[in-house]
């Protein structure tokens, strides 16, 4: 679909485009609503890119649970503030930022810890529980409104909002990856890679796991000493040829029913395992390989504001850079989905409102 005068979608005064999900695994629906107007402490953000991640086709499939209806999703926000609310400095107008996409309820426990990946009652999460980022434009609080450090595009702030973000909490928040340690990443798409890249720049030695050629080619240029292929051998068995005891540390971000499994036969005794990606299959995992082995295993979901601030001071010293893939305008987000399903995607797709 697109943007005709003929589909009643024609721009119209103090309305924006957005792209929404009506019902469960249907296309998303390009529609024109009115444009948000911000309120005390609160940026409107014009959004010049937003991120596509597998997460949008989960909340498509109803994955693990299903979203209200309508819903705009995008939590991979980037672009500049238009206009500020009440006890917002003017100054901040024209601003390029990036959105870290929780906003907790700031009463919880998780939230007096900085932990709002956690909180139970988010009164915002872009693209989940309100509205996000496949649109023109978005209201969040001013605090939320990351400056975007000089050299980095758009795009690549955007990327940076959830895959950076994301593999900077895996690494440094969970895992605590260490100098010298051997890290194993599973799956080399846009967290994949942050991932690999935030264990680099903590002086440790990576592997990264793909099937696909040129996402363990991307691995490599981003730091990986090797990419392992599993449809040659299983990958346990080929990181066990370069290390019989195993890693320190693997990083799950796949998450389908045989990878955690094979995360577990990879580490050694005592290593630590991270699952971050998540499928709607259930996985099988050796029970007694963890108790005998002591392996420890930890969920990772999205990350804090600190961390995400931490990202963007990795990227503004050239630790961490995002792979984009390719860009497309918002009003072709269904072929975007439809290759990144696909699985045709090395590193991230941007939609460029």
């Amino acid at each position: 679909m697109t943007v005709t005068e003929s589909a009643g979608l024609a721009q119209q005064p103090d309305t924006m485009l957005t792209a929404a999900i009506v019902a469960l695994r249907a296309p998303l629906e390009l529609r024109r609503v009115p444009r948000p107007v911000p309120g005390p402490e609160e940026v409107l953000v014009h959004i010049r890119a937003a991120g596509v991640c597998h997460t949008d086709l989960h909340l498509v499939d109803g994955v693990p649970d299903s979203p209200h209806f309508p819903l705009v999703p995008g939590h991979e926000i980037a672009g500049r503030i238009a206009a500020v609310g009440e006890d917002v400095s003017r100054r901040r107008v024209g601003e390029s930022v990036s959105v870290y996409y929780y906003d907790g309820c700031g009463e919880c426990g998780w939230c007096g810890e900085g932990l709002e990946n956690l909180c139970r009652a988010a009164k915002s999460k872009w693209g989940f529980n309100v509205d996000g980022g496949f649109a023109e434009y978005v209201c969040v609080p001013a605090r939320c409104a990351l400056p975007i450090p000089e050299g980095l595009s758009f795009a690549e702030a955007a990327v940076l909002g959830c895959s950076g973000t994301t593999g900077v909490h895996v690494v440094e928040g969970i895992a605590g990856v260490r100098h010298g340690e051997a890290v194993v990443v599973i799956g080399a798409g846009g967290v994949g890679l942050a991932a690999v890249q935030v264990a680099c720049a903590a002086g440790a030695t990576v592997i990264a796991v793909d099937p696909d050629a040129d996402s363990r080619a991307a691995a490599v240029g981003v730091g990986a000493k090797d990419a392992l292929d599993p449809g040659r051998a299983p990958a346990a068995q080929q990181l066990r040829a370069l290390m019989p005891e195993g890693c320190d540390v693997v990083v799950d971000t796949v998450g389908d029913d045989a990878t955690p499994r094979q995360a577990i036969a990879m580490v050694r005794p005592r290593g630590r395992v991270v699952l971050v990606g998540y499928t709607e299959r259930a996985a099988s995992i050796d029970v007694a390989d963890i108790v005998t082995r002591e392996v420890r295993v930890y969920g990772s979901v999205g990350a804090t504001l600190a961390e995400a601030r931490r990202t963007f001071e990795l990227a503004a010293h050239g630790l961490l850079r995002p792979v984009i893939a390719d860009t497309y305008p918002l009003e072709r987000v269904g072929e975007a989905l439809a290759r990144l399903r696909g699985g045709r995607v090395t590193g991230r797709l941007v939609l460029e409102p």
